[in-house]
């Protein structure tokens, strides 16, 4: 490992918190538009992913880039991707089939992905149109506690036990989430 570790970790987490930027901007939009305009949560789904589309194929280059791969690359790179989703193989290697790409579930995999993703994002949408953006991200700061939960399942693949940072953590996420929706209220009767 060579030296810089930290300043690394600084640079990504200030681009980590940059990237937030743009999912607030667009959560207090489609705030203000579901308010004023009726329109339909998968409609506006649907123009949300035909613009993220459009805007992934000029980042596609530097996303490129930032893995070592060639520019040229990137057409025969998408092709084998969406080979793979047809459940064609496009790696194999002979002498160690442990390398291979195994796309044989992938029309399944990637599919349930697909669906749970575009629901997930319309129940965002619902909440954001019925609720606020607020209450939209408050709904997603109970995500991280709620996948460990999900997580250490018994059923769950790879399943681990929580521990006690995982009780703690949660406890202190409920704990802000009630004291921001409730602690005026609370005020008040005080």
């Amino acid at each position: 490992a060579g030296g810089g570790g930290g300043a690394q970790n600084l640079m990504w987490s200030g681009v980590m918190i940059l990237s937030c930027v743009p999912m607030a901007l667009s959560s207090v939009y489609k705030e203000k538009v579901m308010n004023n305009v009726d329109m339909d949560a998968v409609l506006l789904n649907g123009y949300i992913a035909l613009y993220q589309f459009i805007a992934c194929i000029p980042s596609a280059i530097p996303a490129a880039l930032a893995q070592g791969m060639a520019i040229e690359d990137i057409p025969s790179n998408t092709i084998n991707g969406f080979k793979c989703y047809m459940g064609i193989d496009s790696v194999t290697n002979s002498t160690d089939p442990s390398l291979d790409d195994h796309c044989h579930s992938a029309p399944v995999d990637v599919s349930v992905y697909l669906g749970f993703n575009v629901l997930y994002n319309i129940l965002m949408i619902l909440i954001m149109k019925y609720g606020s953006a607020n209450i939209m991200f408050m709904a997603l700061t109970l995500m991280v506690p709620m996948g460990n939960v999900a997580f250490s399942l018994p059923w769950v693949p790879g399943h681990q036990d929580l521990t006690p940072f995982d009780y703690s953590g949660l406890a202190v996420i409920l704990s802000g989430l009630i004291t921001y929706r409730f602690g005026g209220a609370l005020g008040r009767l005080v």
